[in-house]
């Protein structure tokens, strides 16, 4: 089963006289349940991908579609509903509101969700913060507010969750424990995470690497025997 059939997906940023292309009239099916790491340089389009993907943005051309229904055919407030039901996004940076603490934080997440969602408190235990959840961002560590936004982002249950490089801005231990959560919150959910890097060794934890090169489709690998993060060193 998929959960995205993409297909001749192109981007184009500037005009004729400037034009960037950023997706390159690229096609693949993203499978359903898996981990999935995205892998290319800067400039090779994976943050693109992963903002049409997610509804952030619509491609120039090209489809994608999610359970039969074309998302880049969505209205603006389709394509908001979409995100709040369906995604959760966990970025380089934390994002969390400074004056809340990592509960309200959570808690603020699922004020914005028109379904069943998952108790913020159980969100932050499954993160490994039960200790933690009356702190405010000022008082976590880097580790500590990316977990606190991995707990946001699944508080939603979402069907997919979409990350982008947020192992980037921590050092290896702590970027060892936040793919340790992530992997743990794939097995346990069986939901998507589609995980963008430049980093090599983070693809060798993956079910399947999708490489970019230039906004076109390198390679898709499938990992028969994926490392788990602890065996992973970069």
């Amino acid at each position: 089963m998929t959960t995205f059939k993409i297909r001749n997906l192109s981007k184009i940023y500037g005009t004729k006289e400037s034009q960037v292309v950023a997706l390159d009239n690229i096609t693949l099916d993203i499978p359903k349940n898996r981990f999935i790491v995205v892998l290319g340089e800067s400039g090779s389009g994976k943050s693109t991908l992963l903002n049409l993907i997610g509804c952030m943005d619509k491609p120039s051309s090209g489809k994608i579609l999610f359970e039969g229904k074309d998302l880049t055919k969505l209205s603006k407030t389709q394509m908001t509903e979409f995100r709040k039901n369906k995604i959760g996004f966990v970025f380089q940076s934390y994002n969390l509101l400074p004056d809340l603490s990592a509960l309200e934080n959570v808690e603020f997440s699922t004020e914005l969700v028109n379904k069943m969602k998952m108790d913020a408190e159980q969100a932050l235990v499954s993160v490994g913060l039960k200790d933690r959840i009356t702190h405010f961002p000022g008082e976590l560590s880097g580790g500590e507010q990316q977990r606190v936004s991995i707990a946001r982002a699944i508080v939603k249950k979402p069907e997919i969750l979409l990350c982008d490089e947020p192992t980037g801005a921590l050092d290896f231990e702590t970027g060892i424990k936040i793919l340790e959560v992530l992997k743990e919150i794939q097995s346990d959910t069986k939901n998507t995470i589609i995980f963008i890097t430049h980093n090599k060794e983070i693809a060798r934890i993956a079910d399947t690497v999708i490489r970019l090169r230039s906004g076109k489709i390198l390679s898709i690998e499938e990992n028969l025997s994926p490392l788990t993060p602890k065996e992973v060193e970069w």
